[in-house]
């Protein structure tokens, strides 16, 4: 639906680093150090639009995104040898469907490889961009091992030419010797430091902000259907009870974050074939508490509470505050009764999708035990098939992107380990 974006571009870098801090904050701290030194060589070359500069940095920020899906973040130091594509693929595709970075995507999948195995078709800019993100990737890991920063500079005049361009290695000597990169190095960096001029679009912040929903994925598959079903459906719902367009556009909204805290669950828990435990279950229950610090005030108040309230129940036996009826509003009653539809209609390991009687059998019993708002399942119950068209209608473009994406990952991990397997026995052979 078209709406008013609803983060600016003041707000969205914090908003991407809390949440991506979920998973790791080791990868988040390397990607903005990595950043401030692209940012450095970029600004000494003076070759690139203030708009590619923005974009490149970004793209080195989150160059390691990756690296959250195929669990390498503790292998960080082993990217230089033979662990180096899967999350550098899986980095590429994801950016390149899922951001706005889809120009410069294509770096992020070659920031591991040596500047003379670079393919030849690569373009000039991308080959560029991969080289800095490389070199800047390379220097910060080096100095986290060997803080002496004299030998860094023998170990980067051993490998020029191979490993690094010439021409880069200067842009990074010329930078550090302007900025003093290197000193300033282990500073707390925040984003608007390291690129005070960022200036996004309406439209680029909200695709930033579509990302880390997709990005839930790190964690659960499961989740990033549900959680655009569970939009999907809010919206149809709203639409049909007569809500106002702006009342629909703080649904979607406020649907879209509504699970964004499972970023930082345990994947062992939200992907458990059975019935949580207790234990288990207060650490489920947490995601809305975590969401709440990943918004951080940056999202408009009406939005966040009805992120914030998808799991309170009207008779005050919901979480986490126990809200009753009449604190909560309509817009929070819509999503809390479609996140319910979207987990009943939805598969996971341990169920399979429940039918159409089965899901309005059980939101009739929670309606009729005072749990649910009895409107809103009475709209659904009567508009059921129209609804159900439409969510499967505005979620196939999104999800047909997404198990693409899923596709592509693997075509391509397979195509580079098989090229890569080939280039190692050809060089033992040689040798």
């Amino acid at each position: 639906m078209e709406a008013k974006a609803v983060v600016n571009s003041n707000n969205i870098s914090g908003l991407i680093e809390r949440t991506l801090n979920y998973v790791d904050p080791r990868l988040v701290d390397h990607g903005k150090r990595v950043a401030s030194l692209v940012y450095g060589m970029l600004a000494v070359q003076k070759k690139y639009s203030a708009k590619d500069i923005q974009d490149i940095c970004i793209l080195a920020m989150l160059h390691d995104i990756g690296a959250y899906k195929t669990e390498e973040i503790n292998r960080m130091a082993q990217f230089e040898s033979e662990d180096i594509w899967e999350h550098s693929i899986y980095g590429y595709v994801f950016l390149d469907n899922l951001s706005p970075l889809k120009n410069w995507a294509r770096a992020v999948m070659f920031h591991h490889v040596a500047a003379v195995h670079l393919p030849d078709t690569l373009e000039d800019r991308i080959r560029e961009a991969a080289q800095m993100i490389s070199l800047a990737d390379r220097v910060d890991i080096y100095l986290q091992e060997h803080p002496d920063s004299h030998n860094l500079f023998g170990y980067l005049d051993r490998v020029r030419g191979s490993k690094f361009d010439g021409s880069i290695l200067d842009l990074f000597y010329e930078a550090d010797n302007q900025f003093s990169m290197l000193a300033c190095l282990d500073e707390e960096k925040d984003f608007h430091k390291i690129l005070p001029d960022v200036r996004l679009s309406e439209q680029e912040c909200e695709d930033y902000l579509r990302m880390m929903i997709y990005a839930i994925d790190f964690r659960s598959q499961h989740t990033v259907t549900h959680t655009i079903t569970t939009t999907r459906i809010s919206c149809c719902a709203a639409r049909h009870m007569g809500l106002s367009e702006e009342q629909i556009h703080n649904i979607f909204y406020g649907a879209l974050l509504h699970d964004l805290g499972k970023i930082g669950i345990p994947v062992e828990i939200l992907e458990y074939p059975g019935r949580l435990s207790n234990q288990a279950m207060a650490i489920m229950r947490t995601h809305v508490d975590r969401t709440e610090e990943i918004l951080g005030g940056t999202i408009e108040e009406g939005i966040t509470r009805i992120a914030l309230r998808h799991h309170e129940k009207l008779d005050g036996s919901g979480y986490p505050r126990g809200l009753c009826g009449e604190e909560l509003t309509i817009e929070e009653r819509i999503v809390a009764v479609s996140d319910i539809v979207s987990a009943l209609l939805g598969t996971r390991s341990y169920k399979e999708a429940f039918s159409k009687n089965r899901t309005l059998s059980i939101i009739e019993e929670q309606a009729r035990e005072g749990k649910i708002d009895k409107s809103v399942v009475e709209v659904l119950r009567e508009n059921f098939d129209v609804v159900l068209e439409e969510v499967e209608e505005s979620c196939r473009p999104i999800l047909d992107t997404y198990y693409g994406l899923r596709k592509e990952y693997q075509y391509l991990l397979g195509k580079y380990l098989y090229d890569g397997a080939k280039t190692a026995d050809k060089g033992r052979k040689e040798s």
